[in-house]
């Protein structure tokens, strides 16, 4: 399907006419080998529901309702029209591992409307396995005893002061301040601190292995039998029992829903930090990274990784960018600086890359097909200035520019106080 904008509007009509006769169609774009491979995974790609009307619409696997959220996808609405929704889900097959009808390792990714599966595609998952699951089970119980030990309240500044556990609710002895316990993960994310931070839902998933780097360092804090925050961890691929992961949204790794400018831990109970491409996404960086300094333990490690020369995304949304010197003067004045660096993750060539790939998404077909066709050496040849009137210049869609932009700017108005 990702060629399919270039069918003929005849192709178009016929494709609406067979939604008459099969009003539900299903899509799998991710994993495209339908080979699920890690304990918490992603399936991304779209449906049709020309029917659906008020009707309830939900994917499942294997039974387990999957949690997703809709995407663009104007490619497949160039065919069907408006009854597509794109969308990304995520998936844990723990919990699938864990349920009744967890037996073989094919299961049918299903489109349900109303309780009536009307469209399926087969997925293998690979991790399915009743034994890990259980041990990851008793990994993030292990470390639901550690957290009670160690949380602390983000509302105020009583560290010392104990919370109180109390069925599915956290109690602060100190402000009174009270908060979610989902039975999963800690929720010390209340509406406030949304709006205050504005967290907003997510669209799009990190989800990343760590680097040898940040093995290393998980491994260090693990022979010494401590413990690592994984701030802003993302959708991590299998649950660690060293590792507590911090997030927004609840993905199957995360132990801890707050933010990173208010976090609800101790002071200096961490033996190691990571923060990896995460302080591009907040707010405020600065008090972010007083915070990770804060629960870090004296001799312990921390490794940040944040993007400079990369274009704007969102996770949910895209802040600050860093050169080498802003990242040294976001922890300089608390922390000894053991080793600067490019990351694999980080090299120019994925700079590169990623520009000219989105550069050329963002442009309509012909002057895409322009520009790719196009030599380094025909964009060298001239100045930035002297192609500023180019076709494949000027027609770069708006949220390219916005995404790929060498700078941007606004007037402000400050307001009038109210007499």
């Amino acid at each position: 399907m990702a060629n399919i904008a270039w069918l003929a509007p005849i192709g178009r009509l016929a494709a609406r006419a067979f939604l008459q006769f099969q009003p539900y169609l299903l899509h799998v774009d991710q994993p495209a080998n339908g080979v699920v491979e890690n304990s918490a995974d992603t399936i991304q790609g779209w449906f049709v529901a020309a029917r659906s009307n008020d009707q309830e619409i939900v994917l499942q696997l294997a039974g387990v309702t999957l949690t997703f959220v809709p995407v663009e996808r104007p490619d497949a609405k160039r065919i069907f029209g408006k009854s597509v929704t794109g969308f990304r889900a995520v998936v844990d097959t723990n919990e699938i591992a864990l349920t009744p009808a967890a037996h073989g390792k094919d299961k049918n990714l299903q489109l349900v409307a109303s309780g009536r599966v009307v469209a399926s595609k087969p997925l293998r998952l690979l991790a399915l396995d009743t034994a890990v699951a259980e041990a990851s089970l008793h990994k993030r119980g292990a470390k639901r005893e550690w957290l009670k030990q160690h949380l602390a309240c983000p509302s105020c500044d009583a560290q010392t002061t104990p919370l109180v556990f109390e069925g599915d609710k956290i109690y602060c002895q100190a402000c009174q301040a009270s908060f979610e316990n989902h039975g999963k993960v800690f929720n010390f994310l209340p509406e406030k601190f949304k709006r205050e931070f504005q967290i907003a839902g997510w669209d799009n998933i990190s989800a990343h292995s760590y680097d040898e780097v940040a093995k290393a360092v998980v491994e260090q804090a693990r022979s010494n039998g401590g413990k690592v925050l994984d701030c802003g961890s993302g959708l991590r691929p299998y649950v660690d029992e060293t590792v507590i992961c911090l997030e927004v949204e609840e993905f199957p790794n995360v132990d801890v829903l707050g933010v990173n400018q208010k976090l609800p831990f101790q002071n200096e109970v961490f033996d190691a930090v990571l923060s990896l491409n995460v302080l591009e996404h907040v707010t405020d960086p600065f008090s972010c990274a007083r915070e990770l300094v804060r629960v870090l333990k004296p001799g312990g490690t921390l490794y940040c990784c944040i993007p400079f020369l990369q274009p704007e995304h969102g996770y949910p949304d895209h802040y600050f960018n860093a050169t080498r010197s802003g990242l040294k003067q976001l922890f300089s004045r608390d922390l000894e600086l053991l080793r600067h660096f490019v990351p694999a993750s980080g090299e120019p060539i994925w700079s590169l890359h990623w520009f000219l790939s989105w550069y050329a998404r963002e442009l309509p077909l012909a002057e895409k097909t322009s520009f790719l066709n196009m030599r380094v050496q025909d964009i060298l040849a001239n100045s930035a200035q002297a192609m500023l009137q180019e076709p494949w210049v000027r027609r770069l869609s708006d949220d390219g520019k916005w995404s790929l932009a060498a700078s941007t700017a606004a007037l402000f108005r400050k307001v009038a106080e109210e007499q």
